[in-house]
């Protein structure tokens, strides 16, 4: 079945007229936009005068917002700093170098010259002070030097700069004395108001061409400021201090400015203090802006605006306007002319993606989607018509093996080409799919089913029997596959697919190489198993378990050596369920492990309960392998042991010999722990194989179990006695016990002192 392309038409005119109209469109385009162009040149060169003003404005806005920005960011450095000194009151010279090192300050500041902590000392901490300050101490001074107040006198308090860094070791920045009483300078109003106020301050420091710019910023104990002038005074460590070069701050905040003055003030008339940088011509047009704390920012500068041909730029937009239209022309003229090529295009990439939509992207089969529209077509035509129809559900077996010993690469090879060989034998009107993994779909009707399913099935396995040959892979592979098998019509297409799965779930349950055809009874028995496991999930909470005992015997006294806790589940509808029923399902979904559990808790209170009535009887358990597999299985045994009060040399593990030949890891190592708690362990379904024996040297085993059925065989009592007598050398060779394990329904019952039943309560357990 093919998809088919719907043709689509369209109205042909001359080729000469259709030209004629897109040249014509391409020059008015062309005239248009030249006359915008002049149009926004006049409207331009009229609103120059306003632009000049806006655009003085704007700079000077900016210039200042800078200047602003660069005065909030010194005091980032200086909170900072504060921080330091907090945490570090009595920090000494190299430890201050340390951090300013570490902060960059003079890499990340350029207009930095010096930052320094100043204190305030008393006269009677003025010893010990000039002792920190002494060459070799913890202060800044070198070998040379001496220490002095300045000026000298007696005063309350003196403010001493205690650790500094300068940018510059030979600029004016260090010239001040170590001795230098700031408090008795021009700072010295500035750095007590910083004191009592709490806030920081910006302010010119010395005069002439030599000023520069000082920051102070207060530090008080806790790092926090005090609510109080009292207490502020009282918290009061010192202060941070830097001297900048704020000619480096204005030449930033021309950067971009061109034909622009700059000045920075503080104060007015004859303590005014100014810095200036650029400049500009004459007429220039003046901005004044405060940006703070006294400061103010005035700037000068001159935007021009051309004339209508004053410059090439008019001319150059005239000709860009109309370069444009031509090629708008153009580009309207191909457009309009090629659209019958890109419909074209645009019909091949829908085909395309509409292929990559419905198509498996390795092999380019049809994927589910496409299967299932396919199935969807025959069945209506089935209807319609009586054909017959079916769909094959090919799994291949053990493809799992090729992707672990020959990468996914050779998978991907092997899966391509088993596609192109069951391709290959269909008809044309047939549909071969790949749903994904190893899952391929044949949807095959009328006359492909002229011979019958099995037929069109024998064809498939036929095709595959021959070996592959694929680049991954230096030898031939070899393919099988398992075919499930549903014909006729179905409400919908899932349904028969489904159906199809089904059956091939039992093809794969019968082996290698089969197929089966699709009947009700299977959708019965999935239904049965589907409302087993729902009705198995809640029989533990429900109590419905319960353990019986079967009794087990000596090979060669034949006499009763102990108990086999069978499993038994009593259903409120279905009675007693067969273990064989149920016990597969309670494997596959996972619930053996907790049923497992209980089980053995359970046949640890009655071994115990029997004990106590003088009934030294040997109880032994069935393990599956999911229980002996989990992490926890010797705790649990050990668990039952302890809450019971059960001797454990009275206990049996019983493990069937797939449990052990599974190759589980840690089995040696699990079953040694759990003869360490003093429980035996036994080995069920013995048969004297060579595996088995294989599996008794290897493991630490206690007992075999014989099925009584490999004795029963020989009617001569002789032969009997002979086997008998041969497995019992056996045990003695390999140190085991060999006892007969009990049958359900063959073994004779248990007497009335031994015939036990255990119930699934979760506490109480039923004893005779």
């Amino acid at each position: 079945m093919h998809d088919v392309e719907q043709p689509t038409t369209e109205s042909e005119a001359p080729i000469g007229a259709r030209r004629g109209i897109w040249v014509a469109a391409a020059v008015a385009v062309a005239l248009i936009l030249s006359a915008v162009s002049i149009y926004a040149e006049v409207s331009s060169n009229r609103a120059g005068t306003l632009k000049s003003q806006e655009a003085a404005t704007s700079a000077s806005a900016a210039i200042a917002s800078t200047l602003r920005l660069a005065v909030q960011r010194e005091q980032d450095l200086v909170v900072n700093a504060a921080a330091f000194f907090v945490g570090s009151p009595a920090a000494s010279q190299a430890q201050f170098t340390e951090w300013n090192e570490a902060a960059d300050s003079f890499g990340r500041y350029p207009e930095l010259d010096n930052i320094a902590e100043v204190t305030m000392v008393t006269p009677a901490q003025l010893g010990a002070f000039a002792a920190r300050e002494a060459p070799g101490g913890s202060g800044p001074r070198t070998a040379g030097s001496t220490f002095a107040v300045t000026p000298p006198g007696i005063r309350p308090y003196y403010c001493l700069g205690t650790v500094w860094e300068v940018r510059d070791q030979t600029s004016g920045a260090s010239s001040n004395p170590p001795g230098l009483d700031y408090c008795q300078t021009a700072a010295g109003p500035w750095l007590l108001k910083i004191r009592d106020s709490g806030q920081g301050a910006v302010l010119p420091y010395g005069s002439g061409r030599s000023a520069t710019l000082g920051v102070g910023w207060p530090i008080y104990r806790a790092g926090s400021v005090p609510g109080t002038v009292a207490a502020r005074r009282n918290a009061f460590i010192g202060w941070v201090a830097e001297q900048l070069d704020p000619r480096v701050d204005l030449a930033t905040a021309l950067v971009g400015h061109h034909q622009t003055a700059v000045v920075m003030s503080f104060g007015s008339g004859a303590s005014a203090v100014a810095f200036s940088a650029g400049s500009a011509p004459l007429g220039a047009r003046t901005s004044t802006i405060a940006i703070g704390n006294g400061w103010v920012v005035k700037t000068r500068s001159v935007v021009a605006a051309p004339g209508l041909l004053g410059s090439g730029t008019t001319v150059l937009r005239l000709a860009g306007g109309i370069l444009l239209g031509v090629l708008l022309g153009l580009l309207i003229y191909l457009l309009g002319t090629g659209r019958s090529r890109a419909r074209k295009l645009v019909r091949e990439r829908t085909v395309q993606l509409r292929h990559q939509a419905l198509h498996d992207s390795l092999t380019g089969l049809p994927n589910r989607a496409l299967i299932l529209d396919r199935i969807a077509q025959l069945t209506a035509r089935s209807r319609r018509e009586g054909t017959p129809m079916a769909v094959f559900f090919l799994d291949l077996d053990n493809f799992k093996d090729v992707n672990d010993t020959l990468g996914h690469g050779a998978g991907d090879q092997l899966l391509v080409a088993v596609g192109a060989r069951v391709s290959g034998l269909l008809r044309d009107g047939d549909t071969v799919g790949r749903l994904g993994g190893d899952e391929f779909v044949v949807v095959v009707d009328g006359p492909s089913l002229v011979d019958g399913l099995d037929a069109v099935a024998e064809r498939i396995l036929g095709a595959l029997a021959s070996p592959f040959e694929i680049e991954a892979s230096d030898t031939p592979q070899w393919v099988t596959a398992s075919i499930g098998i549903a014909e006729g019509a179905r409400s919908t297409a899932e349904e028969l697919l489904q159906d199809a799965d089904i059956a091939l779930y039992r093809a794969k349950a019968s082996g290698k190489r089969h197929a089966v055809v699709f009947s009700h009874s299977m959708q019965e028995e999935i239904d049965d198993r589907r409302s087993l496991e729902t009705d198995l999930r809640g029989a533990l909470e429900a109590g419905q378990f319960f353990v019986h005992y079967l009794p087990t015997t000596d090979l060669s006294s034949r006499e009763v050596t102990g108990v086999e806790a069978r499993l038994g589940w009593r259903h409120p509808e279905r009675g007693v369920v067969p273990l064989l029923t149920f016990l597969p399902v309670l494997e596959s979904t996972g619930m053996m492990v907790p049923v497992g559990r209980w089980m053995l808790q359970a046949a640890c209170r009655d071994g115990a309960a029997w004990h106590r009535h003088g009934e030294q009887l040997m109880v032994s358990v069935d393990i599956y392998s999911a229980q002996f597999e989990q992490p926890g299985f010797v705790d649990d045994v050990d668990a039952a042991l302890s809450e019971s009060g059960f001797d454990p040399g009275h206990l049996v593990v019983t493990l069937a010999e797939a449990s052990l030949a599974s190759g589980a890891p840690n089995t040696i190592d699990r079953l040694r722990r759990v003869k360490a708690l003093g429980v035996r362990v036994a080995l069920a379904e013995f048969d004297s194989g060579y595996s088995s024996l294989t599996l008794v040297q290897r493991f630490p085993i206690d007992i075999l179990k014989i099925d009584p059925s490999l004795v029963a065989q020989t009617a001569d009592p002789e032969e009997t006695d002979s086997l008998t007598g041969t497995l019992s050398n056996l045990g003695r060779v390999f140190g085991v016990d060999i006892i007969f394990e009990s049958r359900e329904g063959d073994a004779e019952p248990v007497p009335p002192h031994h015939d036990r039943e255990t119930t699934g309560a979760p506490v109480a357990t039923a004893l005779g």
